[in-house]
């Protein structure tokens, strides 16, 4: 109970005051002896580890920033390679179906597959579609046609 006592004694805002100014004291002595050090040219240990925390830190900042920089260049290579190659497809393909190719349902599924993701990847990057969309005018009115009339199942290129 003496305990209790005691504490209810006790001046707590003199208590946080007094706390206050010996921790305000510890770092303004930490501060002077920092500069003190480093005027005479002869740092603390512990000046030099937060100098050599301090820069370790500023590289690797660095060393980050530049591995985002790589790593949105490669992703955007990847997609333009990406986007290179469905379009190559689906204009390649066109190209055979203009030419008298004959395919069955399958390959035509496969482009308009193609084309979906295509039109999705452009979407996502802000990009535009431009002779594929009249490739694939044309495909579709073969597809239509062929749906209507059947594949022919034997030849298939």
């Amino acid at each position: 109970m003496d305990i209790f006592n005691n504490l209810s004694h006790i001046d707590f805002s003199l208590f946080l005051l007094s706390a206050f100014i010996i921790i305000s004291s510890i770092i303004f002595a930490c501060e002077i002896i920092e500069k003190f050090s480093k005027l005479i040219g002869r740092p603390v240990k512990w000046v030099q580890n937060n100098e050599k925390d301090h820069l370790l830190l500023t590289e690797n900042t660095q060393e980050l920033n530049e591995l985002k920089r790589d790593v949105k260049k490669l992703t955007e290579m990847f997609i333009d390679k990406q986007i290179d190659d469905m379009r190559y497809e689906i204009l390649h393909f066109a190209s055979a179906l203009s030419g008298g190719g004959e395919f069955s349902k399958e390959p035509f599924d496969h482009i308009l597959k193609t084309y979906e993701k295509y039109e999705k990847i452009l979407e996502e990057n802000n990009m535009t579609n431009g002779q594929v969309q009249m490739s694939m005018e044309v495909i579709n009115d073969i597809y239509k046609e062929k749906l209507k009339n059947g594949f022919n199942r034997g030849e298939i290129q």
